[in-house]
């Protein structure tokens, strides 16, 4: 999987919780705790509260597709959202495990969403 065969919706939603992983590293979180988000009304409430809840789930969906997220659904909602390993390996690779190139990159593709 390559970053630029997803949506910019997808791009920006990994970018955002990347930069949340990388932040809960270094302040000392494990790296399991630091790869889990939760459910993804908390996805939507703490990282992504301008978008649509619908859009939240469907972007969730589309990164779990792409094998970027571990996701566990129930009653048709992702009750637990965890990035994947290939996630972690991917955005490594892309951005050096630097916080800034994460936050611009993210800014790059929040102008291209509409």
């Amino acid at each position: 999987m390559k970053l630029d065969e997803l949506t910019n919706d997808a791009r920006y939603l990994l970018s955002q919780m990347y930069k949340e992983y990388l932040q809960n590293r270094s302040k000392g979180k494990n790296k399991r705790d630091a790869m889990a988000f939760g459910s993804e009304f908390e996805i939507h409430d703490n990282i992504m509260p301008e978008w649509s809840q619908a859009d939240t789930r469907e972007t969730i969906n589309e990164l779990s597709r792409s094998k970027l997220l571990d996701v566990g659904f129930g009653n048709g909602k992702a009750i637990y959202v965890s990035l994947s390993t290939s996630a972690i390996v991917l955005m490594e690779h892309k951005f050096k495990d630097k916080i800034d190139a994460v936050i611009n990159y993210a800014t790059k593709i929040k102008s291209l969403i509409i």
